[in-house]
């Protein structure tokens, strides 16, 4: 009987909660616990495992790279973050739909709210009263987070901390919010939650590793490695997962190797292998061990017997390119430097996955030869480190710009080299002539018998998988101006055919293709029209290298030809002075290219420049003698120039400096004419002063000056137009901006030219397509809640649109106004149809508390215009025009 009460009474309260809990209208504790039972057991539950996965899916994606220092967290990788999206929206679709169902904002009714006790008082005022809301926030923050949507993240977490300042849940919210902050590099914001938090009384014991390693995060990311270690070694001193054990330890052994403290990093690397990490950490610990052991402590010959045996290990033969670095590694700290040559060259060889290997190792190479210095083998090492590195790569825009200053550079060697090599066959007799180049072509035979049969090798060791044969690296180059015969000059035989093909046409991508001797490529400089210069050079791309014509054509074998060969080579050798001075540093050689063309081309038209590039080098070397020597021939033979007048006259510049005060007084007499309201006087003098000196900084004042005068003699509308011209014209000047402030006068006075203006330049400014992809936008200000809104559109999208995949992104557009942008659609139509039908659903605008705020379609390419043009008014007038 008993029994038979309890069921009917535990079937009573299902029944009752049924029906009362359907309801977020209503406060009582039936639907309390209704609402927080549904969104705990069901909503949220479903919404975690799904951040779960994704979190499991991230930790399987992710791939170190161990050339670097490690991150502290894997989740800045824009690859992590496209792969676990679907999980995440997952998430935020769970966590969107316990919000909009679940959450109970309404007050509890009550007698008499006078004579509530405190605790009651507290309660009443919650602005949310289903206990998971909250933690749905979370969640969803966490979700955006990890898709690198760090705009919703932010606005998430701070409507956490904007109405839910008494939960526990504040605590996790800030240290998301921290993180956020270091993701956007916003570390000053980072930095004041993280004291914030470190210093709050009663913080969560769970949460102290994660706000350690959040701190180490932050300091990591600003190259600041001692706090990271400071927070590291705190973080590790606490109770954590076996995975982020390792990890941090890993990090901690790497920034100790990079701080110097070599016998820690050794120590460490050492607790790695102990904690039985994955394989591939454990063999860069290994090899970081042996490095870091080598460097401080131990014997050479250990270390490499240590790094050899590794290489015979069956596991280890996709890692083959990291270990002989490493032993490139090791023969350079030892100062063999050929050793360490052939070791990088076997990294490169065996590299067959590691791309990031790779580049390093070319790019090691490059430095190596670079700082030799052997330039031409060094540009071959930085093209191939440029073609393989990412434009994110570190110090990549340095890297790139050696490779551009070596590429000129080589350019003109090779110019100079082959000038120099024909003009000296030009010399010989013509049976001479014809054995040498017979000679030439038997070489060329035999070299392509040794590609092909280094070529089948190749191929065979693909197909029984050994990996690819190097090719081999160009031989060095001898780079003096005692130039050696250019025929006989492999590298720079290659090099111009490399050059050739840039411009004629492309060829197969291959590692150092320019050791293969296919062709021989001809520098000429023809002109435009493809008409031929007297004594230009034309190559016959119908002969074949193996014939005696292809040879005799770059012969100059009348005057004509060997007058331009020499302007060509004089020419060269000046490039090569200024690339080695002003570009590469490299004093000794530009001294050697600017002397050689003084030697061979004495009245070279470069002569002058030539004298005062080596008048400033004598003088940074604190060469009197030769100072003295380079400034009486740029006297003696150029007085009338610049230079001349510069180091014969000390007062040079104060003359200049003269010539300068008479513009300013011209400038103030025409300002004095102005305000006494001489205007065509100032109309004259102004344009005088700008034909006169078009280059002077005080133009801009002029023109101002012009322009107001034409203002008082002309009427409105030419006047609107003059200004605008200044400030196109003279773009953040003092000018602009006054002509900038007396248009803004003028729009109040006269809103009917600014209407009419504005309509020109948004035609102007915007195309209208209707057959691309668009976007529908919320025009809104910043000042307003734009959370609630964004959870409407989400709302209205689940309902409507599930399956498009719709995105929403939230974007600056000026310092008052945000974008809310829906993206994306395949037309103007279906972006149209869209918003007209959320324009329709008036459950979207509910609870926003904007009432300015405007919707519109806009193409991806005008956004982009809309963007750069900051100003939602000119576009909407666009838009009102065309859709």
């Amino acid at each position: 009987m008993k029994s038979l009460k309890t069921t009917i009474f535990v079937a009573l309260l299902i029944v009752l909660v049924t029906f009362a809990g359907c309801s977020t209208q209503k406060n009582t504790p039936v639907t309390r616990f209704y609402h927080n039972l549904t969104s705990k057991y069901n909503v949220l539950f479903n919404g975690t495992e799904s951040y779960n996965k994704g979190i499991k899916k991230m930790e399987e994606t992710f791939e170190d790279d161990y050339s670097e220092v490690l991150p502290v967290f894997i989740y800045s990788d824009p690859k992590v973050a496209q792969a676990i999206g679907s999980d995440m929206d997952r998430t935020i679709k769970k966590t969107s739909k316990l919000i909009s169902l679940h959450s109970i904002t309404v007050k509890p009714k009550v007698k008499s709210t006078k004579n509530l006790s405190a605790k009651e008082r507290e309660f009443f005022n919650k602005k949310e009263f289903n206990s998971f809301v909250d933690n749905a926030y979370l969640l969803m923050g966490k979700a955006h987070f990890h898709k690198h949507e760090f705009g919703l993240a932010t606005e998430t977490f701070r409507l956490i901390l904007n109405d839910f300042k008494n939960e526990p849940v504040v605590d996790e919210t800030q240290l998301w919010l921290a993180r956020t902050y270091n993701e956007t590099g916003q570390y000053k914001s980072a930095e004041e939650i993280l004291n914030l938090l470190a210093h709050k009384d009663a913080f969560p014991v769970k949460l102290l590793a994660p706000l350690y390693a959040t701190y180490a995060d932050y300091h990591l990311k600003q190259n600041d490695f001692n706090p990271a270690i400071k927070y590291l070694e705190k973080t590790l001193a606490l109770k954590i997962k076996k995975n982020n054990k390792i990890r941090y330890t890993f990090i901690l052994a790497q920034l100790y190797q990079k701080s110097g403290d070599l016998k820690k990093a050794t120590d460490l690397y050492g607790q790695v292998i102990r904690m039985n990490p994955p394989y591939t950490m454990a063999f860069n610990a290994r090899i970081n061990r042996a490095l870091t052991y080598q460097e401080g402590f131990g014997s050479a010959g250990e270390i490499e017997q240590e790094l050899l045996k590794m290489l015979k290990d069956d596991k280890n033969l996709d890692y083959r390119d990291q270990i002989y670095y490493a032993l490139g590694d090791l023969a350079a700290k030892e100062g063999n430097r050929q050793k360490a040559i052939e070791q990088y060259k076997k990294s490169i060889q065996y590299s067959t996955q590691n791309t990031d290997q790779k580049a390093r190792s070319y790019l090691t190479l490059a430095d190596l030869f670079y700082y030799l210095p052997d330039y031409i083998n060094a540009k071959v090492y930085y093209d191939s480190a440029v073609a393989l590195l990412e434009p994110t790569y570190k110090n990549y825009d340095l890297i790139n710009s050696k490779s551009a200053n070596l590429t000129r550079l080589v350019n003109e060697v090779i110019t100079f080299t082959l000038e120099d090599s024909v003009q000296r066959l030009a010399t010989l007799s013509e049976q001479d002539l014809l054995a040498f180049i017979d000679q030439i072509i038997e070489n060329v035979r035999k070299e392509e018998d040794l590609n092909r049969q280094k070529e089948q090798e190749r191929l065979l060791n693909e197909q029984f998988g050994r990996g690819m044969v190097d090719q081999g690296i160009l031989s060095q180059v001898d780079q003096t101006t005692s130039a050696r015969w250019y025929f006989y000059n492999d590298a720079a035989k290659n090099l111009g055919y490399k050059e050739f093909k840039l411009k004629w046409g492309n060829r197969k991508l291959e590692d150092h293709w320019q050791r293969q001797n296919k062709a021989m490529a001809v520098f000429t400089s023809g002109t435009e029209n493809g008409e031929t210069e007297p004594g230009e050079v034309v190559q016959d791309k119908q002969l074949s290298n193996k014939t005696r014509e292809y040879y005799l054509q770059h012969v100059p074998r009348n005057d004509s030809m060997m007058q331009a060969s020499h302007k060509r080579a004089e020419n060269a050798l000046y490039n090569m002075g200024i690339i080695y001075k002003n570009e590469l540093k490299d004093y000794d050689k530009a001294k050697e290219s600017f002397k050689e063309l003084l030697k061979r081309y004495p009245l070279s038209e470069h002569r002058l420049s030539a004298y005062y590039n080596l008048y400033i080098m004598a003088r940074e070397e604190s060469d009197q003698a030769l100072m003295y020597s380079y400034q009486q021939k740029i006297v003696a033979e150029f007085p009338e120039s610049a230079y001349a007048k510069i180091l014969n006259n000390p007062n040079y510049l104060k003359e200049i400096e003269s010539e300068e005060k008479k513009i300013i007084r011209q400038y103030e007499e025409t300002y004095d004419l102005f305000k006494m309201g001489n205007y065509p006087a100032v109309i004259t003098r102004a344009s005088d002063a700008m034909e006169s000196y078009p280059e002077d900084p005080l133009i801009p004042q002029f023109d101002y000056l012009r322009v107001l005068a034409l203002g008082k003699t002309s009427d409105t509308k030419a006047f609107r137009s003059k200004l605008n011209d200044i400030v196109e014209k003279y773009p953040g000047t003092e000018v602009s901006d006054a002509s900038q402030n007396i248009l803004a006068y003028m729009n109040k006075e006269h809103p009917e030219l600014l209407e009419e203006e504005e309509k020109i330049i948004a035609e102007k400014l915007y195309e209208y397509i209707e057959n691309t992809r668009h976007n529908v936008a919320f025009v809104t200000s910043k000042k307003s809640n734009n959370n609630q809104l964004t959870f409407n559109i989400i709302n209205f999208n689940l309902d409507n649109f599930d399956a498009e995949n719709l995105r929403i992104e939230t974007v600056e557009i000026n310092a008052m106004q945000s974008l809310l942008l829906i993206k994306s659609f395949r037309s103007k139509t279906e972006s149209v149809d869209y918003l007209n039908l959320i324009r329709s659903d008036e459950k979207v605008l509910r609870d926003y508390d904007d009432p300015s705020v405007q919707i519109m379609t806009i193409s991806d390419e005008n956004l982009r215009i809309l963007l750069e043009d900051k100003s939602t008014d000119r576009y909407l007038k666009f838009y009102l025009e065309h859709y």
